[in-house]
């Protein structure tokens, strides 16, 4: 049985992954564990002292509690709040129908939410996730910064919405017979067989030999899945290929590896992934 990790912050993207590991439990049966992890950062802000005093001034905190004690009554709110948000989400019909086949599971607790996905990620089969987070406006980095430490630090596959749920019904596929690319075709091909969706593969560049060979090792991948391969040649940069073929599909799913070949994994993710990831208008799988 697959198991599929959901951390939840309650952000729309986070939403519309937990509906996107819906979909795909339905044709691969799994667990779906939907995890909340109230942030224990704000406790560690040198700037709790200020956050306390203006709580209690709005009388959300009591009066002249004591540091510790005031943390201790910050994160139990904070953990509250994950309950709400879970009880919430368990209202769902489709997480209430007890015919649907579908085990849920629920966490809630205090932790540093990329450090702790990062952690037990290597318990699950893929993490689905929202690109952005409840906090994204307030981060410096391209996308959220749990996503990204994720992606980079974790080793499971990480299923990423970037929009809206939308179901997809398509998978694209980038591939240069490169390690990562081979791992993607074949993850493509296999969720191509299993929910009985085509697989579009885009390879990329000017020589028409090297792009011939590439798509007769291609082929061969292909013909261990019975699904219908489509192999859609480009002369643009692979990035901008597979975001034209995503507005060409807008029903589809990105399926490629995060890395290139010699990825520095602590510093950032490969240059296509991160090109796909700032404009991709359909979820991106990412293989690693």
């Amino acid at each position: 049985m697959k198991r599929y990790l959901v951390p939840y912050e309650g952000s729309e993207m986070s939403k519309a992954a937990l509906r996107y590991a819906l979909q795909l439990s339905r044709s691969l049966p799994g667990e779906i564990e939907i995890r909340h992890i109230a942030d224990e950062r704000v406790t560690a802000n040198p700037l709790f002292d200020i956050t306390i005093a203006a709580l209690q001034s709005v009388g959300t905190l009591g009066v002249n509690l004591p540091r510790e004690k005031a943390r201790i009554e910050l994160t139990a709110k904070l953990l509250a709040r994950g309950d709400d948000l879970i009880e919430e989400l368990l209202q769902w019909p489709e997480l209430k129908d007890e015919t649907s086949g579908i085990k849920i599971t629920t966490v809630v607790e205090a932790g540093i939410p990329p450090k702790r996905i990062v952690e037990i990620s290597d318990d699950f089969d893929i993490v689905f996730m929202g690109l952005r987070g409840e906090m994204h406006k307030y981060t410096a980095g391209l996308w959220g910064g749990t996503s990204d430490l994720v992606i980079r630090k974790g080793n499971s596959p990480v299923f990423l919405a970037t929009t809206e749920y939308r179901p997809f019904t398509k998978v694209i596929i980038g591939f240069d017979n490169r390690p990562r690319s081979r791992q993607a075709l074949a993850w493509g091909g296999m969720l191509g067989e299993t929910m009985g969706f085509p697989v579009i593969v885009v390879t990329c560049g000017t020589d028409d030999d090297w792009l011939e060979e590439v798509t007769k090792e291609g082929a061969v991948i292909s013909e261990s899945f019975k699904t219908e391969f489509t192999y859609e040649q480009s002369d643009e940069q692979p990035a901008r290929a597979i975001l034209k073929a995503g507005d060409e599909h807008p029903d589809s799913l990105i399926c490629l590896g995060a890395f290139g070949d010699q990825p520095m994994r602590e510093l950032f993710i490969g240059s296509v992934a991160e090109e796909v990831l700032r404009h991709a208008k359909t979820p991106v799988l990412l293989l690693k």
